[in-house]
């Protein structure tokens, strides 16, 4: 068995990859840490790694040298990397999303990241984009390959407010069984455009699980999934067997081209409706935040 982690700064991949490794009982390999090691570099902070090796290809090849030996040689890992989806054959590769926010509030939080040491949310947040800039640069100038694009990988999910938990069995269950959905959101970042319905009742068919070919369609925007149809689907996966939702990701005809559906939702949506749907769907809805932020704003001017 073998499994790709790929994904963006902060999206969990060391700590689903360590727990992945325990469950499965195959391998964990960090190529971060092998990046380090070779570069002999680890005095330096994260950005300053990543900019050095702009100009030292030789880091990036020995990694991937590493990588190549490892497909050759080894039969079941498990393998933290932004390009081991390019080099290593026959496995699961994962993408892991993260929204910045979140990715530098999890950085500045991790006290075991010795070399990413910030004063505060912004500057994290500017650092983890530079970052993430450099790889992407890098890798299209060495490989002409983009590590940002989703048909690379057999399966992305948005882990923002994600439990550790709930994405491991996720991947188990996927690296075990399979799985016929590519995409994953948890139900904490689904947005209702619609009001609640009333009186809604629930009933055995809603329950759908990880088997069935049950999948939501929403508009993606900053890892919030944007819902626009008929409540009944909505329904349904506020009630899926586990916290992540499988969905597909299409722009409704509704939203106006020239606006975000964050800015309308911001505008719109009422924190009474959101609470409502909270009570049905039994799941803290993040998007409460934003509507929060707003009022904030409000009272401010």
């Amino acid at each position: 068995m073998r499994i790709t982690l790929s994904g963006d700064l902060g999206s969990g991949k060391s700590a689903i990859g360590t727990r992945l490794s325990k469950q499965l009982g195959i391998p964990y390999i960090s190529t971060g840490r092998m990046f380090r090691e070779i570069g002999r570099i680890s005095n330096m902070d994260a950005l300053q790694v990543n900019l050095a090796a702009e100009d030292n290809s030789d880091i990036d090849f020995a990694v991937d040298s590493k990588i190549k030996e490892i497909d050759r040689n080894q039969s079941d890992f498990i393998i933290d990397s932004r390009l081991a989806w390019h080099f290593v054959h026959d496995a699961i590769k994962v993408y892991l999303s993260v929204s910045p926010d979140t990715a530098a509030s999890r950085v500045m939080a991790d006290r075991s990241r010795a070399t990413e040491s910030y004063p505060d949310l912004d500057t994290a947040m500017d650092a983890l984009r530079r970052r993430r800039e450099s790889e992407s640069k890098r890798y299209r100038a060495l490989y002409g390959v983009d590590i940002d694009a989703l048909d690379n990988y057999d399966i992305v999910i948005i882990t923002d407010d994600a439990e550790i938990d709930g994405l491991v069995t996720l991947l188990v269950h996927v690296a075990e069984l399979g799985t016929r959905h590519k995409f994953w959101i948890p139900k904490t970042r689904l947005v209702p455009m619609v009001p609640p319905p009333s009186g809604a009742r629930i009933n055995s068919s809603s329950h759908f699980k990880l088997t069935d070919p049950f999948r939501l369609r929403i508009h993606v925007e900053h890892n919030f999934g944007f819902y626009f149809e008929n409540t009944n689907a909505l329904v349904s996966a506020f009630h899926y067997s586990e916290n992540l939702v499988p969905y597909v990701n299409e722009r409704p005809l509704s939203l106006p081209e020239n606006k975000e559906a964050v800015e309308i939702a911001k505008s719109e949506l009422r924190p009474g409706d959101l609470h409502e749907w909270e009570k049905l769907g039994g799941a803290r809805l993040s998007f409460l935040n934003r509507l929060e932020e707003r009022k904030a704003t409000s009272s401010i001017l």
